[in-house]
């Protein structure tokens, strides 16, 4: 057995071993072709691929990565590396064939310098994967490793530990009706001065404040680059005095008829007045006004939003581990 980097004559045969793990039902992937493996791995400049052999003979690979771009606050040194996926065939399980992979992968990175490795949704290779019960409905990024998998066990024997668990969570948007008590939660927050709705850009309300008490980096670049377009897509928003207090968007559809939003946030100075409910019901009636068939998500299992997930119609799908381990 040898443990090599990316050959373009192993493509192939990477398609081959992916989709012979989806027909089983080991993954939940998308089915691979070799121009999706093209540009979601080779096109990307933080890819290593490692590539298992046996005289010669591909039977397994493994596909690491790295950030190529920081957000304010993160650096080389402070990020992790991710595992992005590993799969050997059947042929080659339990001889170390994965573990032979994984120590490549580990070594290479702690090389660069790196203290800590993981398998999450922040993975800047995000891979599409189907949701079960579904007619093919796919979410755009596996949220962690499922629990359901080969691999999850795998990784727990060789060090990687467990830090949060994430449900990811599905809605047919044909079956989503809003409930009455939102309109009058929509009142309610009007009288108490707070305006939520579909935004209007124009009214330059600010948001960095709402950002720093969330501690959220992402969602304040979503914000500045979004309010800043000529045609910005549709954000909803609830303002108080010039302020955004609370924010859902941006509204999208993707190709595969998938309503599409970044996440939801509530300032915590305005918290408990219901304004996430009435904002993200509000999401779904424009994601069924811009064609969306559906619409999925993934949010902590300790997480409180989760409630209002459920209320709006959403069921938990798949549960998926975020795990890490230092080195």
């Amino acid at each position: 057995m040898r443990i090599r980097t990316y050959l373009k004559t192993d493509l192939q045969d990477i398609v081959r071993l992916w989709n012979d793990c989806v027909s089983a039902g080991e993954v939940l992937y998308r089915p691979l072709t070799e121009a999706y493996f093209e540009e979601k791995f080779l096109r990307f400049g933080g890819t290593d691929i490692f590539v298992a052999e046996d005289e010669g003979k591909f039977f397994g690979f493994l596909a690491g990565c790295r950030q190529v771009s920081f957000l304010p606050g993160q650096t080389e040194e402070n990020t992790p590396a991710y595992l992005s996926v590993i799969m050997v065939d059947r042929a080659h399980r339990r001889c170390g064939a994965g573990s032979a992979l994984l120590s490549a992968f580990e070594a290479h990175y702690a090389r660069l310098g790196k203290k800590t490795l993981a398998v999450s949704s922040l993975c800047p290779i995000n891979l599409d994967w189907v949701i079960p019960g579904t007619p093919g409905h796919e979410h755009n990024n596996m949220p962690g490793m499922d629990e359901d998998c080969l691999g999850y066990d795998f990784l727990k024997k060789r060090g990687y530990g467990v830090y949060v668990r994430e449900v990811a969570m599905y809605l047919n948007l044909a079956e989503y009706v809003k409930k009455p008590e939102v309109e009058e939660k929509r009142a309610a927050l009007l009288q108490q001065g707070i305006a939520a709705g579909l935004y209007d850009p124009a009214q330059q309300a600010e948001f960095d404040g709402m950002c720093d008490r969330v501690g959220s980096e992402y969602w304040r670049q979503v914000l500045r680059e979004e309010t800043a377009k000529e045609n910005p897509r549709p954000i909803l928003a609830a303002v108080a005095d010039g302020h955004i207090v609370g924010f859902t968007g941006p509204v999208d559809r993707q190709e595969n008829g998938r309503g599409w939003f970044t996440g939801i946030c509530t300032d915590p100075l305005y918290e408990k007045r219901g304004i996430a409910g009435v904002l993200f019901n509000d999401l779904m009636g424009e994601f069924i006004k811009v064609g969306a068939a559906y619409s999925t998500l993934f949010t902590g299992t300790e997480n409180h939003a989760q409630r209002l997930y459920l209320k709006t119609g959403f069921r938990p799908a798949r549960y998926f581990a975020i795990m890490k381990k230092t080195v």
